[in-house]
């Protein structure tokens, strides 16, 4: 008896350790495939960010936090360039980070911060302002936010608050990284009012909050789709107009009714907000009594769907 429980021991540490291998190369293979993608990406975000604070925020006065918005109140009271600022704040951090990411991820991170420092010394302060103040806060939000997305998407960060919050959300899993960086960067800009004044202090609080819903959509995914229950006697010709004319796929959930005792098919299906509306106004011409429930998907993968790379 004890030479078979220790041939099935080492049977099964066998097949996990081959199992566990084959994993392994299907994450490099992938990795592989999509880190040229990854980088493209980081460089675009870089160069979005010295976009937003070079034309916009550093002119306004407008701080959102961070080591850039360290950089921005250097840059108006003392004349230091924002890129010398950013690369010498960052450099401690990189140590720290170096025991707290993966190899990988420090890596990105590494390169993310290097091309944002290029990329505040050498892009021109061209005057794409408008006349309005607040407008031009918005754009540079904006630009922000779409920047700082593409970074933390592609498992990196453009240093300073961003890798902070990146390492406590590792820690945290409750905790997203926009959310810690809202949280550490509204500290900054309490600080920044001192310099700027209580006016350009709210303004860099709506830009911040700009900034980081357009970072968690870009990280999230801007495709949400919706996850629809419909419990219905006429379940069977609400599911083919769903397969064959909307086609999506159903599944089908056996379910009891608790006051009837009856047994029952409750379809379950995801789809697009597009999709739902015309789901609805079929359900209503078929079994307007049908009882549904309907919640959001953050962004749903696969046939159909976004495609998985």
């Amino acid at each position: 008896m004890s030479k078979d429980n220790n041939f099935r021991q080492k049977s099964n540490e066998t097949e996990g350790n081959r199992i566990n291998k084959k994993v392994s190369n299907l994450a490099i293979k992938v990795s592989k495939s999509t880190v040229i993608k990854q980088y493209i990406a980081i460089t675009a975000g870089a160069f979005l960010m010295s976009a937003a604070l070079v034309i916009y925020f550093n002119e306004l006065g407008i701080v959102v936090g961070g080591v850039t918005g360290i950089a921005v109140i250097l840059n108006n009271t003392l004349g230091t360039p924002m890129w010398i600022v950013n690369a010498a704040v960052n450099i401690p951090l990189f140590i720290i980070g170096y025991k707290t990411f993966e190899h990988q991820t420090f890596i990105k991170t590494v390169y993310g911060t290097a091309m944002l420092s290029f990329f505040l010394a050498v892009t021109p302060n061209v005057n794409l302002r408008t006349d309005s103040f607040p407008v031009n806060v918005v754009i540079g939000a904006f630009l922000m936010g779409m920047g700082l997305g593409l970074i933390l998407s592609s498992d990196a960060s453009s240093g300073g608050v961003d890798m902070v919050s990146t390492m406590i959300s590792r820690k945290n899993k409750y905790v997203s990284i926009p959310e810690m960086m809202l949280f550490i960067d509204g500290v900054i800009i309490l600080c920044a009012i001192s310099f700027f004044g209580i006016v350009k202090g709210i303004y860099a609080v709506i830009a911040l909050v700009i900034e980081t819903k357009i970072s968690d959509n870009i990280i999230k995914g801007f495709k949400r789709s919706k996850l629809i229950y419909i419990i219905s006697p006429s379940y069977k010709e609400l599911a083919d107009y769903i397969v064959y004319v909307l086609e999506r796929g159903v599944t089908y959930i056996n379910i009891v009714g608790g006051y009837t005792n009856e047994n029952r098919k409750m379809i379950m299906c995801v789809v697009s907000g597009r999709e739902l509306v015309k789901i609805k106004q079929i359900i209503g011409r078929i079994d307007a009594k049908s009882v549904c429930f309907i919640s959001d998907i953050s962004e749903a993968f696969g046939e159909g769907f976004t495609k998985l790379t």
